[in-house]
């Protein structure tokens, strides 16, 4: 036995090289020191009795069972070990963490385990133990099972048993589910004898109560959702989705399309649809329709965001400069596009939005963001620089240390479109690598307009005797990486130049890179946060040629302009912009583009460093705050007096209490009543379940104040519903 457990020590200690607890001295002594119990306990394995004491597991040298026993300890030892001979080490939890610890989760009680779980009751006591291999029985028969009286408790270790052979994780009769996923109880197994009045494993059904509440939890949402527009038992479809559009989901989103297409398409000859249909159109959109109805997009406030808006709008379109006076023959000039996106999907587009634009220089970010997330961060600036945009007396310049100064520069854009070359795979025509980045680009707009324009092609290799001459002195200084065709690089890079957008799909692709790479309209990872984060550092220094530090004092917002007249801005978490007017300023920057962009950031506050103030919380762009009951009852109480139904359901679809009282006792329907808002109360009474018994400090009703304020339909309506009550 002694030659077993030293064999077994030195593999443990072999497989732990630091570890030098465990000695052997087998020759004389026979003592093993291990980390044991300080408390003396007593162990047959064998037939043969080892006693532990004060740390030390002694193991004696003969077959003697009652040698090195104390005699004080004889009887119990006797008595324990007849009635239980299957016991193996045990520790106190506390010394079983610090062995774990120690030996990297080596669990102190696999020295010598039993080859199957030991069945233990919930009161502690072992009642059955199956037979090992190792371990003999100190009477009786072989296969003879002793259970162990109730009246000697043993402690219970924390964790069961485990086998040395391989077992199965799957209990028969389970659904697949791991045998160990238990609801969170330390209830032990029971004993193999009472299998058959024994409940049903926690495991077994670990899903099912989550999944059931699910399905409730999603039909409760439906049914609510479809009381809030109900009106004699049917919903009108475009009452149902006007708040959507209103919220700025356009009908072509791709997250509700199908939903309005489905309703459309089932909906009756007057345009409603009763319950089954509505929860059969809504299934697998409830959740963002809530989200849009409850007013938790970025933007909750979308009516006055679009208005504000506007208003900037035309203000910048009545601006002209000097230079479009004297260029009154250029009918491009007056054209003026702006389109907005935000993270969550929310669209607004004026003016010339849908004309066509070159992307120009705003493809130099997609580019240098495309090489960072195929090649890191590391490796992309080992052959470009992260300087902010400088103009020099020749752009043949680099830095200290050979490199171009900025990926947005003209030498910086041909050395990443020179190692996005080496993100495909080798020998494509040159018609396939475009087509793997216009891929790109088109997953960035959602897949939207994003061609190759080529007439603006065909212009710019005309025109390329500059990048020609650019690309040879990097060539000389050794610039770009090795095995790199520089006349393809070119021809890329042109390519990339004249892809051709509109506002709105531009605005798609600025929304993308403020969401961190995901695309809110499809939810398509397109690139990853950290190339996502680098191209916005770039953009914020060197976006916006020498104007890009005064841009930043003002809007501190990262944006890339071109000489297309279209300006690329990203609001990061916020929005997405791209604005579009062919008129140029002296830095080569669309001049309304600009004036129009800081002066949203104004409006809006969307600078990093504003203090959003409460006196502007009306024209803020932040969510809604989380309110108190008192504020919530006042802000109930005041769309009711505006006859504000979007915000009383979007109140109602929150959870809020319709009944709710102010402190003179009065309701929202007492306020409606009394200001003669007959959709409010139709409203109130069908759709929320509100009471129109309820009184107010006056001991005044809904119907007493429409009596009061002379608003006889309200009046009627009201004691029609009052009759309606007293009938059912």
């Amino acid at each position: 036995m002694l030659c077993v457990l030293q064999q077994y020590w030195a593999l443990q200690v072999q497989s732990l090289h630091s570890q030098k607890r465990a000695v052997f001295e087998s020759k004389q002594g026979n003592v093993m020191p291990l980390p044991v119990s300080s408390s003396v306990r007593f162990y047959v394995i064998n037939g043969m009795k080892i006693q532990v004491c004060a740390g030390v597991l002694q193991l004696p040298g003969s077959l003697d069972r009652e040698s090195h026993i104390p005699q004080g300890n004889m009887e119990n030892t006797s008595q324990e070990t007849e009635e239980n001979p299957y016991l193996c080490f045990q520790r106190t939890p506390s010394l079983r963490r610090k062995w774990r610890k120690r030996y990297g989760g080596l669990d102190g009680n696999k020295l010598l385990e039993p080859n199957k779980e030991e069945d233990v009751r919930e009161n502690s006591e072992i009642t059955e133990a199956p037979l090992d291999r190792n371990l003999s029985p100190v009477k009786g028969d072989e296969n003879q099972e002793t259970p162990l009286p109730g009246n000697i408790p043993h402690p219970l270790p924390r964790n069961s048993f485990q086998s040395q052979r391989p077992v199965s994780f799957v209990s028969p009769g389970s659904t697949g589910l791991p045998s160990f996923i238990g609801n969170g109880s330390q209830k032990p197994p029971l004993p193999q004898g009472d299998h058959e009045r024994q409940t049903p494993q926690p495991w077994l059904t670990a899903g099912r109560p989550d999944a059931q509440q699910g399905q409730q939890k999603r039909k409760g949402a439906s049914d609510v959702l479809f009381d809030s527009f109900a009106s004699n038992g049917k919903v009108n479809t475009n009452h149902f989705f006007e708040p959507m559009w209103t919220s700025g989901i356009q009908r072509t989103d791709p997250r509700i399309k199908d939903c309005y297409i489905l309703m459309r398409k089932l909906q009756d000859s007057d345009g409603t649809v009763d319950r089954n249909t509505f929860q059969r159109c809504v299934t697998g959109f409830v959740s963002f329709i809530l989200k849009a109805l409850q007013g938790r997009f970025v933007i909750p406030d979308f009516f006055t965001f679009t208005e504000e808006t506007q208003k900037l709008f035309v203000k910048c379109k009545q601006l002209s400069s000097v230079k479009q006076e004297k260029d009154t023959g250029s009918e491009d000039l007056g054209k003026w596009g702006v389109s907005v996106c935000t993270v969550d999907g929310q669209r607004l587009s004026l003016g010339d939005w849908s004309e066509p634009c070159v992307l120009g220089e705003i493809s130099r970010p997609v580019v240098y963001s495309l090489a960072v997330d195929q090649l890191g961060s590391d490796y992309v600036h080992r052959y470009v620089g992260v300087e902010e945009f400088s103009k020099f007396d020749s752009p043949f310049t680099l830095t200290k240390q050979g490199v171009p100064h900025s990926p947005l520069i003209e030498t910086g854009a041909i050395v990443c479109t020179s190692l996005l070359q080496l993100t495909v795979r080798p020998g494509p025509e040159e018609e396939e690598k475009y087509e793997s980045v216009l891929n790109v680009i088109r997953r960035l707009c959602n897949k939207e307009h994003a061609n190759l324009n080529c007439i603006s092609h065909q212009n710019l290799r005309k025109d390329s005797i500059r990048l020609h001459a650019l690309s040879f002195y990097l060539q000389e200084m050794k610039c770009f990486p090795e095995s790199v065709d520089m006349n393809a690089t070119l021809d890329l890079m042109l390519q990339c130049s004249s892809t051709e957008v509109s506002c709105e799909s531009g605005a798609a692709m600025a929304a993308t890179f403020a969401n961190g790479g995901l695309c809110p309209l499809s939810g398509d990872q397109v690139l990853s946060p950290s190339a996502v984060r680098n191209t916005l550092s770039m953009m914020q220094v060197a976006g916006m040629n020498d104007y890009s530090r005064i841009f930043h004092f003002k809007t501190s917002v990262p944006a890339k302009s071109s000489t297309s007249g279209a300006v690329l801005i990203v609001v990061p978490g916020v929005l997405g912009l791209m604005a579009w007017s062919p008129g140029l300023d002296a830095f080569e920057n669309s001049w309304k583009a600009v004036h129009f962009c800081e002066e949203l950031v104004s409006s809006f506050q969307l600078h990093s460093f504003d203090i959003r103030t409460p006196f502007r919380q009306v024209l803020s762009y932040r969510q809604w705050k989380v309110e108190s009951e008192g504020y919530q009852i006042m802000n109930i109480l005041l769309a009711a007096f505006r006859g504000d139904m979007p915000s009383l359901r979007r109140y109602f679809l929150a959870g809020a209490d319709m009944n709710a009282v102010d402190y003179d006792g009065r309701s929202a329907l007492h306020v409606a009543a009394s200001e003669g808002h007959l959709e409010v109360i139709k409203f109130l009474m069908e759709n929320t379940g509100a009471s129109c018994l309820v009184k107010d400090r006056w001991g005044n009703t809904a119907l007493q104040e429409a009596v009061r304020c002379n608003h006889r339909p309200t009046a009627q309506l009201l004691k029609k519903y009052l009759e309606q009550r007293e009938v059912s």
